[in-house]
């Protein structure tokens, strides 16, 4: 959009075209010196009366304005001019020097009656496409007067007429008057039409160049916007703190809309008060105030109730509640939107302008759409971290007394309390199973609850991914050793560092390996292969010979809580959350997963994630 823009931009602001055709002119007038001094030759040679040396005289005029024109083009391209005035001064010198050079040669081809008279009207179209439209009309005039003249002065016997071309001779006599003239108001009839044609045409060209010059704006600065939008719903995606992201959004919102100040207010538990949580270009006296009476302000309690307020000049001073803030602090314009989301309504976005009339209809629009993502996004995050503290609570909650009838039950067992015959003792390690099976479950929980609830990336620093291999595997190495299963390593250097915080790999290492592990028979081998590929790319693949993936269950992998039926045909152990946590680990890296396997033969996962 942008190249289409400043093309339009060019033709119509910098006269692109006339700057191109005063170069052309005078290549083209070259030609014509050739060409015209070959037919004059021809012309002389066919037919002796032909005025050969009048014509040469012209043509040689010609070549000598024309090295004069060209040495000034020359000059006037080392330094451009900043307008095209001069482009136009030069061009009216061309079309004037041209059209001195057609009359001499009309006046020596039989005036009225010359073949030349038609180049009169190219001139009066190419005044009329490049220069202003009166210029088509001045040039017509000029070269319709000195006919006039020509013709009066022949008439009056001043001026002795001249034969005419493709003629054997005119006679002695001036033909009579009545039909010169009739010819030549013919001849102005159809100047006049042309030029009035060609500046209808060009003005129209130059109205409908303008409407798509303004759309063209408009679609360049609407996919400006949109681009500054996804960037402001990618930054709140990010977010993982709810203060984080609504002052992302005032910030953002301020910077794509383009004006002062941007400020988000949140209704209480009671719906009564309204509440500054967020502001970006207001300064500390304004928000002062950071509690609003709804009841006490008109203009608060309509927005609140679904309506849209913009005002274009903030004059009505008793619908707000602290008006002379709102002069102290310059605020012109004003958009206040309702924060919904579905029929709910929990706050106030409003933007700030100190311009007067500073919002469009259009601008309202699309403020409403950043006014629903933002509502959008607020309520995602507080929807998230609700059940992250749920998540968290619960697990804490249970994990402890799950932890007293384990070492309770291990008593138990062990006799401590008294002789357990065998059968008993069976149960009582059953029992242990199945707890210590639902303690992994409320661990795995926690932790995919505090993987959904993210690290801020600012925090994220280059982990040295062979380090931390170096580091895990030697404990996964212990537990392949239990099922004689082989563990083997590659790692390719130079190995890039990749951004990320270490317990986050160590969770993504651990799933991945221990997964492995767990679902290899005895006698498998796992391989390991870790390098940086030539597009900057980290690239791990984990394969093995394990009990594959039935093809119709690999779409439900990162579905919570899911097992194969051939992994619980192996072990009853397992959560179901180990891949769920893998994948919300390699989204806050940015990562990509893919996954082959065959039933009986393996499954082989690779990796990708940005390396610095």
């Amino acid at each position: 959009m942008q190249l289409g823009y400043e093309l339009i931009k060019n033709q119509f602001f910098f006269r692109k075209e006339l700057i191109e055709r005063v170069g052309w002119f005078i290549r083209l007038r070259w030609m014509v010196v050739c060409v015209g001094l070959t037919g004059s030759v021809a012309g002389s040679l066919v037919w002796p009366p032909f005025p050969f040396q009048c014509f040469l005289a012209i043509f040689l005029f010609i070549t000598a304005y024309n090295i004069s024109f060209y040495l000034f083009y020359l000059r006037l391209n080392t330094s451009p001019p900043k307008d095209e005035k001069p482009y136009v001064f030069f061009t009216n010198f061309q079309i004037g020097f041209d059209l001195l050079a057609l009359g001499l040669m009309i006046h020596f081809t039989g005036g009225i009656h010359s073949p030349f008279l038609f180049f009169i009207i190219l001139h009066v179209i190419i005044a009329g496409i490049l220069l202003s439209p009166p210029s088509s009309f001045i040039y017509g005039m000029i070269m319709l007067t000195y006919l006039g003249i020509e013709i009066f002065f022949q008439y009056m016997a001043l001026l002795s007429p001249q034969p005419v071309l493709f003629q054997s001779m005119l006679s002695a006599h001036v033909p009579e008057m009545p039909q010169t003239l009739f010819l030549y108001l013919i001849y102005a009839a159809i100047v006049f039409a042309t030029a009035a044609l060609t500046t209808s045409i060009k003005v129209s060209l130059r109205v409908k160049g303008r409407e798509l010059l303004s759309v063209s704006r408009y679609l360049d600065a609407s996919n400006k916007k949109l681009n500054a939008l996804y960037d402001m719903v990618k930054a709140m995606g990010m977010c993982t703190d709810l203060q984080e992201l609504m002052d992302s959004a005032t910030c953002h919102s301020s910077g794509i809309m383009g004006v002062k100040a941007c400020a988000i207010k949140l209704l209480d538990d009671q719906k009564k008060k309204l509440r500054f949580v967020s502001t970006y270009g207001l300064s500390g006296d304004y928000i002062a105030k950071s509690e609003i009476d709804v009841e006490k302000s008109v203009i608060n309690r309509r927005i609140i109730e679904g309506q849209v307020y913009a005002s274009g000049r903030l004059q009505e001073k008793d619908q707000f509640q602290y008006p002379e803030d709102i002069q102290k602090e310059g605020i012109a314009s004003m958009v206040c939107l309702p924060l919904r989301v579905e029929k709910r309504i929990f706050g106030v976005f409003c933007l700030y302008s100190g311009v007067l009339d500073a919002f469009e209809e259009g601008d309202i629009r699309f403020f409403t759409l950043i006014s629903d993502l933002t509502a959008l996004a607020i309520e995602n995050l507080r929807s998230e971290l609700t059940k992250t503290w749920f998540l968290q609570k619960t697990a804490h909650q249970l994990r402890a007394p799950l932890n007293a009838v384990q070492s309770m039950l291990r008593t138990l067992r062990k006799g401590y309390l008294g002789a357990i015959d065998p059968p008993k003792t069976d149960i009582l390690i059953r029992c242990e199973k199945r707890i210590e099976a639902l303690d992994n479950l409320i661990s795995d929980l926690l932790e995919l609850s505090i993987r959904r609830a993210g690290i801020d990336p600012k925090k994220f620093y280059p982990v040295n991914v062979a380090q931390m291999v170096d580091r895990l595997l030697p404990m996964y190495r212990a537990q392949a050793d239990e099922k004689d299963v082989e563990i083997e390593c590659t790692i390719q250097e130079p190995l890039s560092a990749v951004m990320g915080d270490n317990a986050l790999f160590d969770d993504l290492f651990g799933n991945l390996i221990s997964n492995a592990v767990k679902y290899t028979p005895k006698g498998g081998r796992i391989r390991i292969a870790i390098r940086t590929e030539d597009s900057g790319q980290m690239y791990w693949e984990i394969q093995d010979t394990g009990i594959g993936i039935p093809e119709e269950e690999r779409s439900h992998l990162f579905t919570e809580f899911f097992r194969g039926q051939n992994a619980r045909a192996i072990t009853e152990e397992g959560t179901g959350l180990g891949l769920v946590i893998v994948r919300e680990i390699l989204n806050q890296l940015n990562g990509t997963i893919h996954i082959t396997s065959t039933v009986g033969k393996g499954t082989c996962m690779i990796l990708r994630m940005p390396s610095v």
